[in-house]
């Protein structure tokens, strides 16, 4: 089964981004989660509280350095588990200035015992490849060494992070993927999120080529207008009878 997701527009009424989204069918939104918030200005706090008497469905997108696994995860596994969901994302950031040579080993110890939690609360969670600009966790030598050493944590492919389609190829063949974060890209920009009618990636090849079979998750995230968003849908909607 797949379901198609999109990123809220943080800026945006809580309550209309969940009305836009019913409208157009989108199954749920992804939220993100940062220095151990949730990243929504206008609503009350506690804001996951808010978020369950809405109702609609969400999944947590949280940006964590090495160190935050330890600072934050377990909120962050307390607030799945309070708004019943079995799944969370984790994409994983550091500080560009200071880059350590042994980020990525890091980074697999920090994987490696946050996985132990969410294993024992019965919670899938998904890493995310990051583009060139990040440093870390986007080669497929990086990326491989997370997943040879944590075999319960899943990948969430970033389609926009990738250089060419050798590169998108390189990932898929680390770790097939369970999640999908869908934008338009310019492979000649190092790094973009655009509408999906905007940029060089070809999604109906993504799916028919390297995609075939997939089932999970998918998130458009785009912050366009609400034309932008329904065409990108419209796009996706085709591109995944592709994978069928």
């Amino acid at each position: 089964m797949i379901l198609i997701g999109r990123g809220i527009r943080w800026y945006n009424n809580y309550q209309s981004e969940v009305d836009f989204c019913k409208k157009h069918g989108f199954d749920f939104m992804q939220i993100w989660f940062k220095d151990g918030d949730i990243c929504i200005n206008n609503i009350p706090d506690p804001k996951e509280q808010y978020i369950k008497k809405v109702g609609f469905p969400v999944i947590l997108h949280a940006v964590f350095s090495p160190e935050d696994f330890d600072a934050y995860g377990d909120r962050l596994l307390e607030i799945v588990e309070f708004l019943n969901m079995n799944e969370v994302i984790i994409h994983p950031v550091c500080d560009k200035t200071n880059v350590l040579s042994n980020i990525e080993h890091l980074l697999t110890e920090k994987v490696t015992s946050f996985s132990k939690k969410a294993k024992s609360k019965n919670i899938t969670w998904y890493l995310e490849n990051n583009s060139v600009i990040d440093l870390f966790h986007y080669s497929p030598a990086d990326i491989k060494t997370v997943f040879d050493a944590d075999s319960y944590v899943e990948q969430l492919l970033d389609v926009a992070h990738i250089d060419n389609y050798q590169h998108l190829k390189q990932i898929v063949d680390v770790k097939f993927p369970k999640c999908l974060h869908v934008a338009g890209k310019h492979f000649d920009v190092k790094h973009e999120h655009l509408p999906l009618t905007q940029g060089d990636i070809d999604y109906n090849f993504v799916f028919s080529n390297f995609l075939h079979g997939f089932k999970g998750r998918v998130i458009l995230e785009i912050d366009g207008t609400d034309e932008e968003i329904i065409k990108s849908k419209e796009i996706i909607d085709q591109a995944i009878t592709f994978a069928e």
